[in-house]
């Protein structure tokens, strides 16, 4: 589970009653003169005046220790409740930090450039009309080709270097702290293979770190927090999904690529994750409104159908309107990243909150807002 640190109250003692200790003394007094008229004639006046007195001494005493119990018991509850609010402040402060979207990129059937994703966000959009073969149904980038997944991968990585290459404006050397992908080894190869070739400049790994969702995204912003302003991570990926003639959704590709930054760009917060069997829906949605200081839910998310939870409207979220699954088909693996693309692009454009919502690899559901620019940060 993904929640704030939560404390019990400090047992906090009562104050003293200060009338039923005037009460107790006057009942003292009287007992003791009591006492020493009822026993004059066994002590003498000088001794029933001192008893009088040691009996107001310790009963003096016990109201000080009482006194002094309650404000040291106080001065605790304090330094306890401030305590409690450092480390609250200090793990809400870390769980909003954020890694700026500084170059995307996003291949699909629908679109290759923003502009084509914008307009995704259109009622007017018409989403693509899948293709029938004898295995099933399917959504194709026409500029890919190959038969089986491998291949197609591969091609599609090669079209990623080429796009990346065609949009980047700065031509300096470009060597990232770290490298993600979502796919293949092959695959990678091939993407790296087309980089060389197209911009020797680019400086990639032979082998780069498995894309684990949102684990990855969280060890990325640690690893961006503080770093200086021209450090960079690569996180990439692309999918093919094989042909299934009983699948709901048609087969997809896709593929993605985000360089992100300490800032200069829309932003990327933590995120937050659901796990079906421990949590509740709605807390996690309230906790990334939470995270990204929202009073309400955004008007725009972005999404995929989640068949494994069938009420996603316990969000509150809008999780309707802009669902992907005709656009992209099927993508087990590449959901999040497109959705986040899309947002970022969303953001961009309007310099609003969007919302995202898609499947993770180690978690039911994945959801997060991606934030404007901050000029400020």
């Amino acid at each position: 589970m993904n929640t704030a640190p939560e404390f019990a109250a400090y047992p906090v003692a009562p104050a003293p009653v200060y009338s039923r200790w005037l009460a107790w003394a006057v009942a003292l007094l009287v007992l003791s003169g009591s006492a020493g008229v009822a026993l004059g004639s066994f002590i003498e006046p000088r001794m029933a005046v001192v008893g009088g007195a040691l009996t107001v001494l310790l009963w003096m005493l016990a109201l000080l220790l009482r006194v002094v119990y309650v404000r040291f018991n106080r001065h605790n509850a304090l330094c306890y409740a401030e305590a409690a609010q450092q480390v609250s402040e200090a793990w809400w402060k870390r769980h909003r930090e954020k890694v700026a979207l500084v170059e995307s990129v996003l291949l699909g059937a629908t679109c290759t450039k923003s502009q084509h994703g914008l307009q995704l966000f259109s009622p007017a959009h018409r989403p693509p009309l899948p293709a029938k073969t004898d295995e099933g149904h399917t959504i194709r980038l026409g500029q890919v080709f190959g038969k089986d997944v491998a291949e197609r991968e591969c091609n599609l990585a090669i079209l990623l270097a080429l796009q990346w290459q065609q949009q980047r404006t700065d031509d300096s050397a470009f060597e990232p702290l770290r490298c993600y992908w979502q796919g293949s080894l092959a695959a990678w190869q091939a993407f790296v293979e087309q980089m060389a070739r197209c911009s020797a400049q680019v400086h990639l790994p032979e082998r780069p770190e498995p894309w684990q969702g949102m684990q990855s995204l969280d060890a990325l912003i640690d690893q961006l927090q503080g770093a200086p302003a021209s450090a960079r991570i690569l996180c990439a990926g692309c999918q093919s999904s094989p042909l299934q003639p009983q699948s709901r959704l048609p087969a997809g590709e896709a593929a993605v690529l985000w360089v992100l930054g300490p800032e200069g760009g829309v932003g990327f917060s933590r995120g937050e994750w659901f796990a079906a069997d421990t949590d509740s829906l709605p807390a996690v949605a309230r906790r990334a409104l939470q995270q990204s200081e929202l009073a309400a839910p955004t008007p725009i998310c972005v999404s995929f159908s989640q068949p494994n939870v069938p009420d996603l409207s316990a969000t509150g979220w809008n999780t309707r309107q802009h669902v992907q699954d005709a656009n992209f088909g099927l993508l087990d693996s590449l959901q999040a990243m497109v959705v986040q693309t899309l947002a970022a692009w969303y953001v961009e454009q309007h310099q609003e909150p969007c919302a995202w919502l898609a499947n993770d690899p180690h978690h039911t559901l994945a959801l997060g807002i991606v934030h404007p620019h901050d000029s400020n940060s």
